[in-house]
């Protein structure tokens, strides 16, 4: 190889070498939209909400139970309880009518609007209290039929029942396999009814600001939806089977053109025979 080659080779080595620390940077970019909380500090702690509490809806099934050590006193407030218990098949529990009251044994109906999980166990006990039905009574409510659907650019959408008061939207997503590398998970959409009334709120879990967002827990009968990217939206438009298409249309227009020519054909022999 001669010295003028090898300053050539030199030389271009050398420009392109200017361009790497682009490159790299560019593709750091690109991949920051699939990492989730990226702006998050990793060595500093963050507070989170510890004393979150599901609220309480129409159309939610409780499972309220009382505990106390006089097991006569309690026994007939879970009556209904110990029913739903012993037939896990056929849910009944304490079921909220639209205008959010429960009916409970003795204590009558309690309205449940506008309050979480806790709020009613407090209100029980304090009407068990009052009342002297009980003397130190420990109630727990929970959901019954706590469910969340998971749809668009995940690997498993389906309708999730979740075990428990409280889920996450990581949880949820995690259970459907995780967002496909089509979804944009900047801008999650959260579909929520709050008794009559629907929202539709958007979730960037690129960012910290996930944490602080009302949609990190999710209620009972949320909707999560992930949709697809730019190119995905494209590529949804394009369709597998074009070339048939293609195919029948060219030999509609044969077809036409040789209908044409044969009545134009018949009618020009016509004429001549006249």
């Amino acid at each position: 190889m001669g010295q003028e080659e090898l300053t050539t080779i030199t030389d271009m080595m050398r420009r392109t070498a200017y361009f790497i620390p682009l490159l790299l940077l560019l593709a750091a970019c690109s991949h920051q939209k699939y990492i989730y909380v990226n702006d998050a500090p990793r060595d500093e702690e963050t507070a989170i909400v510890n004393n979150y509490s599901t609220v309480i809806f129409p159309g939610d099934q409780l499972y309220i139970y009382i505990y106390s050590d006089n097991h006569a006193a309690v026994e007939p407030f879970n009556e209904e309880t110990r029913n739903a218990a012993s037939n896990s098949n056929n849910l009944k529990g304490y079921y909220v009518d639209n205008d959010g009251t429960i009916k409970f044994p003795i204590l009558g109906d309690i309205s449940t609007s506008g309050l979480t999980l806790d709020d009613l166990a407090n209100e029980i006990k304090a009407r068990l209290v009052e009342g002297r039905y009980v003397k130190d009574p420990l109630v727990s409510v929970s959901l019954m039929n706590f469910r969340v659907t998971v749809i668009g650019e995940v690997k498993k959408p389906q309708l999730l029942h979740v075990n428990g008061n409280r889920m996450t939207i990581f949880e949820a997503l995690a259970q459907c396999g995780d967002i496909t590398m089509d979804g944009v998970r900047s801008n999650v959409k959260i579909i929520r009814t709050n008794g009559t009334m629907q929202t539709i709120d958007s979730v960037d879990l690129t960012s910290k600001t996930v944490f602080d967002s009302p949609c990190y827990y999710l209620n009972s009968g949320d909707i999560i939806y992930v949709e697809p990217t730019p190119h995905k939206k494209r590529i949804a438009w394009r369709d597998e089977d074009w070339p048939q298409y293609l195919n029948i249309g060219v030999q509609s227009v044969r077809l036409a053109y040789q209908t044409v020519r044969h009545i134009y054909t018949l009618g020009k022999n016509k004429n001549h025979n006249q």
